[in-house]
């Protein structure tokens, strides 16, 4: 009963706002992110590290935060911009994929090349996740 009382308590003081919102957004992040990586790091954490995706979404982002109009905050378009390439990096790997998994089939191969093909969007998502943090 008693732990009830200081759980609700907690819950309450969090939704009236006793926090403030940057406080509250950080540690939000780093639930997330301790998530994630307490879900990867058991697992394998090798097979989650593509540099070259992280170097494909880091140039993809930096020429949308240049494209973009600046009526959106820095923060909106890296998180945006992280996102967008993400999934046309997605479609690239998987054109490539179609364009040689025809030619010769190797089962092998091909989970690898699925596998590698969704890091640009797993660093994408994760980019735009702690951009969000710091949106205003």
């Amino acid at each position: 009963m008693i732990l009830k009382r200081i759980r609700l308590g907690l819950w309450k003081n969090i939704l009236t706002h006793k926090y403030s919102k940057k406080n509250l957004r950080l540690l939000g992040i780093f639930i997330a992110l301790l998530t994630i990586f307490a879900t990867i790091i058991p697992v394998d954490i090798n097979a989650y590290f593509h540099p070259e995706a992280a170097l494909l979404i880091g140039g993809g982002t930096v020429s949308y935060i240049l494209l973009v109009n600046n009526d959106k905050t820095l923060t909106n378009r890296i998180g945006g911009g992280a996102a967008y390439f993400g999934w046309l990096c997605i479609l690239f790997a998987w054109i490539y994929i179609a364009y040689n998994g025809f030619n010769e089939f190797n089962p092998s191969e091909l989970s690898v090349s699925l596998t590698y093909s969704m890091h640009p969007l797993l660093y994408g998502y994760l980019i735009k996740l702690i951009s969000m943090a710091f949106d205003s």
